[in-house]
């Protein structure tokens, strides 16, 4: 009778499962940011893999990241469904959101420059962090709601403000991602968009739920 695997064993087996699901993850990603032409498909194939890890995440720990539909036939279908289904709408998030965020770079660019205004400098730099902060929640939010165009921007900003400890969290994965990076280089081949994305989406994954379970609360008390 065959024993599970625990200890060592099981814990090497569980990182192996993880950076083969990262690598799948990886080169769907590439495919599908080629098949786009890169410039229409980058924002899509992104929000994909960030389905794919929310799904993961929610997951029982024993299915996360194993069995059937961690084969790469089964992850490039439901990969492939869900950058069908959100080609237009996160091209137009993706874009609009780097267009503010580039006007806002102009702005601060001409205001050095030209205006020199203090008061000015120092706004642009809060509208500028904010809207980096946005950008680290909206991927998140896109692929957890089924929403209207404009309110995913309202539903990013409203979950990016509601907890800062988890925006926190989220730059420290990042710094922790890099540290991987410096040193392990090959994976930067293999497993770099989710290896920066999983923190990403694990600590927005949490805001998103302590916003709910705040609505809910508040739903309750008011039935009450």
């Amino acid at each position: 009778m065959a024993t599970e695997p625990r200890g060592f064993v099981k814990g090497t087996l569980q990182l192996g499962r993880l950076l083969l699901f990262g690598i799948k993850l990886q080169l769907l990603w590439l495919w599908y940011t080629l098949r786009g032409g890169i410039v229409l498909g980058f924002f899509p194939a992104l929000a994909s893999c960030v389905k794919l890890l929310l799904r993961r995440l929610e997951a029982p720990d024993a299915e996360r990241f194993s069995g059937e539909e961690a084969h790469l036939s089964n992850l490039n279908r439901e990969f492939a469904a869900f950058w069908r289904q959100s080609f237009a709408a996160m091209n137009g998030i993706g874009y609009l959101s780097g267009g503010v965020l580039l006007a806002l770079l102009v702005d601060l660019a001409v205001n050095r420059a030209f205006i020199r205004s203090a008061p000015l400098h120092y706004g642009l730099i809060v509208l500028l962090v904010a809207g980096l902060i946005y950008l680290l929640y909206v991927l998140t939010v896109f692929g957890r709601y089924q929403l209207g165009f404009w309110q995913y921007f309202r539903q990013a900003f409203v979950i990016s403000v509601a907890k800062p400890v988890d925006t926190l969290a989220i730059l420290l994965g990042t710094v922790a991602a890099t540290a991987l990076l410096v040193l392990f280089p090959a994976l930067s081949l293999f497993a770099i968009v989710p290896l920066y994305l999983t923190p990403v989406v694990w600590f927005s994954l949490h805001a998103c739920r302590y916003v709910e379970a705040v609505i809910q609360v508040a739903a309750e008390n008011g039935e009450g």
